[in-house]
């Protein structure tokens, strides 16, 4: 396509004052639901008639609420469990001369002198 054709300089173009966010692009409500009833177990395309029968309904969610927060609470146990449980540092270009402590980092060592020497 030559350059000079309006198509080809619509899709290539830049527009002069356009200003996007950045970031990803918010989730429409429809969305969130969606998300969250699967996060809770509820299939998305019975929920209608599952909501009319109002006991069962409160039941689906008390269950996909326990469900969601054990599931929660796991995730975030495993992910304390992989930082505490970290290789020691190897590299030791950055320790404390007060108490030993090896940083992987000179702004981690920096901090941590700050912490240290006042004790």
């Amino acid at each position: 396509m030559d350059t000079e054709r309006l198509p080809r300089e619509v899709m290539l173009g830049q527009i002069a004052d356009a200003k996007r966010r950045a970031g990803r692009p918010n989730l429409r409500f429809k969305d969130c639901c969606k998300r969250d009833m699967d996060s809770f177990n509820i299939n998305a395309n019975s929920w209608e008639a599952r909501a009319n029968e109002r006991l069962s309904w409160r039941r689906d969610l008390r269950t996909g609420t326990a469900k969601y927060d054990e599931a929660w609470l796991d995730d975030i146990k495993q992910k304390r469990l992989g930082i505490k449980n970290a290789a020691p540092v190897d590299d030791p270009r950055f320790t404390c001369d007060k108490c030993g402590k090896k940083c992987r980092a000179a702004i981690g060592l920096f901090s941590h002198k700050r912490k240290c020497l006042r004790h």
